[in-house]
């Protein structure tokens, strides 16, 4: 009966305990870059949430990020990660590097997107998986979006 029982326990323990002391990834969150007053703080709080670091003149964002490992039993993550920012011009390849072009994207959720960075002149766009990334070369102009598949 010992034997089983230390099994049982350790099982237990294997089960529920991962998930009470503390959560792999970043805290589950919905903020908006408007809560941050100045360039540096957005910066700071975004880079909790992608894995890119990026030179920005000027940043705007809303992340939606529920974190699937901080329950008793861990699940999957989800997140929806908008982005838009003004750029160095010679950075604007990195953010389209491994993605397809794409001629009809869902651009809907830019209208919801925080921010005074002007989207009109967006005119390229790429994308793969559940990332989208539309360009507007001359005014060096970024949108971004990933979210869970």
């Amino acid at each position: 009966m010992k034997r089983r029982d230390s099994i049982l326990l350790a099982l237990f323990a294997m089960v529920l305990l991962p998930g009470c002391g503390g959560s792999s990834g970043p805290a589950t969150t919905d903020t908006s870059s408007t809560r941050f007053a100045t360039l540096a703080e957005k910066i700071e709080f975004l880079e909790r949430y992608v894995q890119f670091r990026r030179t920005y003149k000027d940043l705007d964002f809303e992340i939606d990020f529920r974190n699937g490992g901080s329950g008793r039993v861990p699940g999957p993550s989800e997140w929806d990660i908008q982005i838009v920012a003004r750029v160095p011009s010679a950075e604007i390849p990195s953010w389209t590097q491994g993605l397809n072009p794409t001629d009809e994207p869902e651009i809907d959720w830019l209208d919801d997107l925080p921010g005074r960075i002007d989207r009109s002149g967006l005119s390229a766009w790429f994308g793969s998986g559940g990332r989208l990334v539309g360009v507007d070369e001359e005014n060096a102009i970024v949108v971004y979006r990933n979210r869970a598949q």
